[in-house]
C-alpha cells in the first residue's frame, strides 16, 4: 500500500514537473500601474507551477518561481522626464512625445546587462510574454530563443494593437489618444484621419528605428516586418464593461481585471478613517504616472472645493507638501487604491481616466469625474461618459467653477451610482475569472509550441490587401471604364440618331 501510494505521488510529481513552464516576461513600460500588472500575471502563472522571470523597471517584492530583473535605467529616465510627459497637450503633441520616449526606453533596454546576458547565454524558456506598444525589437529575442512570442496590451484593441494580429480597424471605434465620438460624420473622418496618420507616422518613424535596434542586436534575425507576424498571442487588459463592443480575432484574449481580487485588507490607518467616514469618502488620486505638481496652478483650487464637500472626507494622492489643507482631507503620497475604492464608503472616484483606475473603479461600482491629461485617458472617459457612471472634464477646460458643479452632480445624482453598479455586476458576472483565462491561453501556446492554429490569413497580407484598396481601385477603375464607354456609346449612338433623322428628312 505504502509503494502504491509512493508510486501514486511520484506519477503526479512527474506529470506536474512536465506541465511546468518557464516563462520570460518583460514589461518595459516604466509605469508602477504596468509593472503591477506584470507582477500580478507572474503570480497566477507561478500558482500553476510555472517558474516566471520577470522584467520590470520596478523593484519588487521577492517571490518562490519568480526571478525579477530590475530594469532600474528605465525608471531613471522616466523619472527625469515625468514633469513633461505628465503636462497636459494636444493629442497630435502627446503622440509624438509617447514616441520619442518609447525610442530612448527601447535603446536604454537594449543596454541593461541583463538583456544582454540573456542574448549571449540563450537560457531556455518556453514563451515571451513582451508589451505590445512600441517594443518590437523584442520579436528578435524571442526569434533569438526560438520560442513563441505572446503579446501584452495595457489598453484595448486599437490601431497600434490590431496591427499584429489583422484585427480590423472598425469606424465606430473611437481613436486611442483623441477619443472622437463616432455617432456623427465629422467625427468618423477625425476618427478615421487620425487611425492612418497614427499608422503612417508609425511606419515611417518608429518601425525604422526599431529595425535598427533589431539589427544591431539580432543581425541575423528576419526583417521585422516578417517577425511582428509570427505573435502567437495576445492579452488585453480590456473588457467590454470598461470599453465600447468592438471586433476581436481568436488569438486577442480580453483578460480585464485580471489583477482584482475582493478580500485584500486596507492600512489600519486608512481603514479606520474610511470606517467613520458616516456621509461618505472620496479618492482624488491621479495614480502613479500623473504628478499633482504637474496641476500646481489650480492645486488651491481643487483643495478649497473638496474642503467644501464636508462633512464628507477626502484622501488626496500627491507627492507635494501641503499647507492650509481643509479638515475633512487628508493627503498621503502613497494609496492602495483598488482596496480603498472597495470600501462601502467611498462614493466618488476623481481620476485622470487611466485604464488601470477605471477597472479598478468598475469593479468596485464608483463612479468616476475625470480629468484627462495625455494618451488613452481622454477616450477612456470618453467611453466611461457614455456609459453613464462618469462626467469627463478635460485640463484644459479645468476651472475651480466647473470643478466645482460637475463634482456636485456625480456626488447627488444617483444615475451614476446605478450605471457604475451595473457595470460592476457585467465585470464580475464572467464565468471564468480573468485570471485563469490569461493563465489558460498561455498554457495552450506554450502547449502547442505556438498559436499558427489561431491565426487569420489576414496576417499574411499586405495593408492595401487587408483593406481591400487593392478590391476599392479595381472596382474604381472598371466603373470609371464603364462611364467612358457609356459616354463614347451615347455620343455615337446621339450621332447616328442624328444621321438618321437628316437621311429621313431628305
Amino acid at each position: 500500500m505504502k509503494f502504491q501510494l509512493f508510486s501514486f505521488f511520484c506519477v503526479v510529481f512527474i506529470v506536474s514537473c512536465v506541465r511546468c513552464a518557464n516563462i520570460l516576461a518583460i514589461f518595459n513600460i516604466p509605469s508602477k500601474s504596468h509593472t503591477i500588472l506584470g507582477v500580478k500575471l507572474a503570480e497566477g502563472l507561478i500558482i500553476r507551477g510555472h517558474h516566471v522571470t520577470l522584467a520590470s523597471p520596478y523593484d519588487i517584492d521577492p517571490t518562490e518561481n519568480l526571478t525579477h530583473i530590475h530594469l532600474k535605467t528605465l525608471k531613471e529616465y522616466k523619472d527625469k522626464m515625468e514633469k513633461t510627459m505628465t503636462k497636459p497637450v494636444s493629442p497630435l503633441q502627446s503622440f509624438l512625445h509617447i514616441m520619442e520616449f518609447m525610442k530612448v526606453l527601447t535603446d536604454l533596454l537594449w543596454q541593461e546587462p541583463a538583456m544582454k546576458k540573456i542574448i549571449s547565454e540563450k537560457p531556455k524558456y518556453d514563451a515571451l510574454i513582451m508589451g505590445s506598444f512600441y517594443s518590437d525589437a523584442l520579436f528578435g529575442l524571442s526569434h533569438h530563443l526560438r520560442i513563441p512570442t505572446i503579446l501584452f496590451s495595457c489598453i484595448g484593441a486599437n490601431i497600434l494593437t490590431n496591427s499584429f494580429l489583422a484585427n480590423p480597424n472598425m469606424v465606430y471605434v473611437p481613436h486611442t489618444f483623441i477619443g472622437s465620438p463616432t455617432d456623427t460624420f465629422f467625427g468618423r473622418l477625425y476618427s478615421t484621419t487620425a487611425n492612418i496618420l497614427t499608422s503612417f507616422v508609425t511606419d515611417m518613424m518608429m518601425d525604422p528605428y526599431q529595425q535598427g535596434i533589431l539589427d544591431k542586436y539580432f543581425p541575423n534575425a528576419p526583417p521585422l516586418r516578417d517577425l511582428k507576424r509570427n505573435a502567437s498571442l495576445m492579452l488585453l487588459n480590456s473588457h467590454f464593461s470598461i470599453e465600447s463592443p468592438r471586433p476581436y480575432v481568436p488569438n486577442m484574449i480580453q483578460v480585464g481585471g485580471f489583477h482584482l481580487q475582493d478580500s485584500k485588507k486596507l492600512p489600519a490607518e486608512i481603514k479606520n478613517y474610511l470606517d467613520t467616514a458616516e456621509n461618505g469618502a472620496i479618492l482624488f488620486s491621479f495614480g502613479s504616472n500623473v504628478l499633482i505638481s504637474s496641476i500646481e496652478e489650480n492645486v488651491e483650487a481643487v483643495l478649497k472645493v473638496l474642503g467644501e464637500m464636508a462633512p464628507m472626507k477626502v484622501i488626496f494622492k500627491s507627492e507635494l507638501d501641503h499647507k492650509n489643507v481643509p479638515k475633512n482631507i487628508i493627503v498621503k503620497s502613497w494609496l492602495p487604491q483598488a482596496e480603498i475604492l472597495g470600501h462601502p464608503n467611498l462614493k466618488v472616484f476623481i481620476s485622470h481616466g487611466g485604464l488601470g483606475g477605471t477597472t479598478e473603479a468598475v469593479y468596485h461600482g464608483v463612479p468616476i469625474l475625470g480629468i484627462p491629461f495625455f494618451g488613452d485617458q481622454k477616450m477612456n472617459l470618453q467611453e466611461a461618459e457614455t456609459a453613464g457612471y462618469a462626467i469627463a472634464l478635460p485640463y484644459q477646460e479645468f476651472n475651480e467653477e466647473i470643478f466645482r458643479t460637475k463634482l456636485k452632480e456625480i456626488r447627488n445624482n444617483p444615475k451614476y451610482k446605478e450605471n457604475a453598479k451595473k457595470r460592476s455586476a457585467l465585470m464580475k458576472g464572467q464565468p471564468v475569472k480573468p485570471m485563469d483565462n490569461a493563465v489558460f491561453w498561455i498554457e495552450h501556446i506554450i502547449k502547442f509550441g505556438g498559436g499558427d492554429h489561431l491565426r487569420n490569413a489576414g496576417m499574411d497580407l499586405t495593408w492595401y490587401q487587408l483593406y481591400m484598396v487593392d478590391i476599392y481601385v479595381f472596382y474604381t477603375v472598371l466603373l470609371c471604364l464603364m462611364c467612358i464607354l457609356s459616354y463614347y456609346m451615347l455620343k455615337f449612338s446621339l450621332k447616328l440618331v442624328k444621321r438618321v433623322i437628316l437621311v429621313l428628312k431628305k
